[in-house]
């Protein structure tokens, strides 16, 4: 008996691949809501850098018409249910609540770990909150000494590691910290369960990740679950997952409906925030676009090549340029800005169009230049005047009037 020949792979071009990346992370018609855009993504990061706007807020409003940064806070924090766990998936992030249990392969593996918590101190920590509510991190130390950014107290690293195993979790935050409570009170009781095994965790979850993906490689799948690569390689032929060839890449994965090329890619061009699902894992920017993602917050001013809080431009499925982002009440400023060598004659114009969408969904109403320095090229000229005119073309269009912003002119 000759046995069924496996179906041919789909071959795709790289800009076909990259089409449908985009399409998948940010469909055109974008979501209905925020939690519309969660449960597609499966993942939103957390960071606590708020120079521009929190990451998560950034990541949402890319995706969600109509919505400022507030609003996705207070969709996640005000109403009558939780939308989302946080949760250590790739990095801390925001997991829709029926994730919860996909995780149980992850919160096994942290009891098992040497890090976590004794006996004694999980018991204290669990009867505090059980007794008093609700937490936050800073009530849990007690005006005990409190390290801030990386610096981890015991405290801290005790609440974490019980977050990790399931035995905390946080749903809500107050004043932008976050709440820990017993999972069981916070944990809809149909999605509090450890019952599936590591790998039917594992196969559902790199499903999802394929289809938030679009395409991609088996590194950029692990990636998105920090899993390791050779466990992702192992459970893949069991998901639905199809297998393909793109253009320059290995084996590669994609989403069958992904495939059929009903969906389509954001056109409208929009500044990614740093932490952004689409531009994660920096192999994978690289091969897809050919950019060089870089995020130098943390490096000393004068090691930065292109600034401290930098979005890159997504215009017509290219990534084009970059900015570097800060913000006051009413005010988006532009510190420092360029445009890739192959951006396209319409780079300025879309530029201009990003930088207002992002000032929008911010809540600023003002565009501010940074001052041009003397060797300021014809390039970068013309770059800061298309963000002028467009700044002078949002004033007049406004229904009201309101005080004219002085900005820089070249």
């Amino acid at each position: 008996m000759t046995a069924p020949t496996p179906p041919a792979e789909a071959e795709l071009s790289l800009t076909e691949a990259r089409d449908i990346a985009v399409a998948a992370s940010l469909p055109a018609a974008g979501f209905p809501d925020v939690s519309g855009a969660l449960a597609h993504l499966h993942a939103v990061q957390l960071d606590s850098i708020r120079t521009l706007a929190r990451a998560h807020q950034l990541t949402l409003t890319a995706r969600v018409p109509c919505t400022t940064t507030q609003a996705v806070d207070n969709a996640l924090n005000n109403g009558p249910e939780p939308l989302a766990f946080d949760y250590p998936a790739h990095a801390l992030a925001l997991l829709p609540l029926a994730d919860w249990p996909l995780w149980a392969f992850r919160r096994r593996a942290t009891r098992r770990r040497c890090e976590y918590p004794d006996q004694q101190t999980r018991t204290a920590l669990l009867d505090r909150i059980e007794r008093d509510g609700p937490l936050s991190l800073r009530q849990l130390r007690d005006g005990a000494k409190a390290g801030a950014g990386w610096d981890w107290s015991p405290t801290k690293t005790a609440v974490e590691f019980l977050v990790w195993s399931g035995e905390l979790a946080s749903t809500r935050r107050t004043n932008g910290q976050r709440l820990f409570d017993l999972a069981e009170r916070c944990i809809p009781a149909a999605f509090l369960s450890d019952q599936a095994s590591d790998d039917a965790c594992l196969t559902e979850l790199l499903t999802h990740a394929g289809a938030a993906l679009g395409v991609a490689t088996t590194d950029d799948l692990a990636d998105y679950l920090r899993i390791p690569t050779p466990v992702a390689a192992r459970i893949l032929p069991d998901t639905r997952l199809a297998s393909v060839r793109v253009e320059g890449w290995k084996t590669g994965w994609a989403d069958p409906q992904a495939l059929t090329g009903t969906a389509q890619p954001h056109r409208v061009p929009v500044f990614l925030g740093p932490f952004d699902n689409l531009i994660w894992y920096r192999p994978r920017v690289q091969r897809l676009f050919g950019f060089a993602q870089v995020f130098e917050a943390y490096k000393p001013p004068a090691s930065r090549q292109y600034g401290y809080y930098v979005c890159p431009l997504l215009a017509d499925s290219r990534l084009i340029g970059r900015a570097d982002f800060a913000r006051s009440d009413t005010t988006l400023t532009i510190q420092r800005a360029s445009l890739e060598a192959d951006a396209g004659p319409q780079a300025n114009t879309f530029f201009a169009q990003a930088c207002r969408t992002l000032a929008v969904a911010n809540g600023q109403t003002r565009i501010e230049l940074a001052d041009l320095a003397a060797d300021t090229t014809a390039d970068q000229a013309a770059l800061h005047h298309a963000v002028v005119n467009a700044e002078a073309a949002s004033a007049a269009c406004s229904p009201a009037p309101r005080r004219r912003h002085k900005t820089h002119r070249p």
